[in-house]
């Protein structure tokens, strides 16, 4: 840098006028980059179940942190009429070599694209608190270990952070929400085993998925606060017998309460019914609603407290039915959470800090 070097005279007054119009515009940016508040999602797949460019979403919007989530099973489900189902059985050892390989390409993804890594809780730091955008590596079900411990240092190794202990796939862990239970009392000896495995190679276990009488053992089992990623919250938990998916997917107001009182948090889900259920346990946001997806957010945060409710959009994973479809739109609910005059450090927590504090509190370092 050069210092300023006027000439005999002094600045001219065009000069002084143009640096304080300078001076303006920078202190107007700065604002603005204050105001931001940096965005959290605990449940993407951009860039995995669709062609956008995860970096590029990130860098626009102002999003510090994603789990980007890679459905462990996606080869043998499939979309049907009312929702996700299992279409076909692994032969062994495909569940491993696939995960491996698909985590293999979303490191490369990751530096290829000039995103952080999220491995320790000073990535997580210097994310939220220094505009950095970081990739949490999460795995949506835990099929890849087909039932043994002996694989999961070695999927650490590689950078894996968060995982989802079930997804669609009839599972060595436990019970799922939209199937018919397989284990009594929800979790396999496998499935509990994985919980406190998780806790000790600095995992942080999220129960999204799970049957509510697993979400109950794990909460008992484990030492760390847990999170259910995405769906949404009704009176009552959803039943395997219903319809419909989404109605399947529905975690009760007291399971909702339990993962708070243990230090958790809840993450509300994008999705945007064409024609939004409005009755008691019904989900009312409507196709391309990023304000009824704020309203839902907020009437969450009444229920269970700001501390314990986040994002989990599921980004490019509810398809057609999405209230936002990109992160442009995730940001619009945060503009509208502040448009409703919920404090400042409330808006702060649900978009980011949530999510942040328990990812800081289940690494190992």
């Amino acid at each position: 840098m050069h210092p300023h070097r006027p000439g005999p005279a002094g600045p001219t007054r065009r000069a002084v006028l143009q640096a304080a119009a300078s001076c303006l515009v920078l202190g107007a940016r700065g604002a603005l980059a204050q105001a931001q508040v940096p965005i959290a999602d605990m449940h993407s797949h951009v860039g995995i179940l669709s062609k956008d460019s995860l970096a590029e979403q990130m860098r626009a919007n102002g999003v510090a942190l994603v789990a980007w989530s890679l459905p462990a099973d996606l080869p043998w489900i499939h979309e049907v009429s009312t929702g996700i189902a299992q279409k076909s059985e692994p032969a062994p050892g495909e569940p491993a070599a696939f995960f491996a390989r698909r985590l293999d390409a979303e490191n490369a993804s990751i530096a290829r694209n000039g995103l952080t890594r999220v491995l320790k809780r000073a990535d997580v730091d210097a994310c939220i608190a220094g505009g950095g955008h970081g990739v949490v590596l999460a795995a949506e079900g835990a099929d890849f270990l087909e039932g043994r411990l002996d694989g999961l240092a070695a999927t650490v190794a590689k950078g894996l952070r968060h995982l989802q202990l079930v997804h669609y796939m009839r599972s060595f862990v436990g019970d799922r929400q939209t199937s018919e239970p397989q284990y009594e009392g929800g979790l396999s000896a496998f499935g509990k085993q994985l919980v406190e495995a998780c806790n000790e190679q600095g995992l942080l276990v999220d129960l999204a998925h799970c049957a509510e009488p697993a979400v109950d053992q794990a909460l008992a089992i484990s030492k760390r606060p847990l999170i259910w990623s995405h769906s949404w919250v009704g009176r009552t938990g959803g039943r395997w017998q219903d319809t419909y998916g989404f109605e399947q997917r529905r975690l009760s107001l007291a399971r909702a309460r339990a993962i708070a009182d243990r230090g958790g948090v809840v993450g509300v889900w994008g999705l945007g019914l064409e024609r939004p259920n409005y009755r008691a346990d019904g989900w009312p946001v409507g196709h391309n609603d990023p304000k009824g997806y704020a309203k839902a957010i907020a009437a969450l945060v009444e229920q269970i407290g700001a501390e314990h409710v986040g994002f989990g959009t599921d980004l490019a994973g509810v398809g057609k039915n999405a209230s936002v479809d990109d992160y442009a739109g995730v940001r619009r609910v945060v503009e509208h959470l502040q448009d409703m005059k919920l404090p400042a450090s409330a808006i702060e927590r649900i978009a980011g800090g949530n999510y942040a504090r328990v990812l800081r509190e289940a690494l190992k370092s």
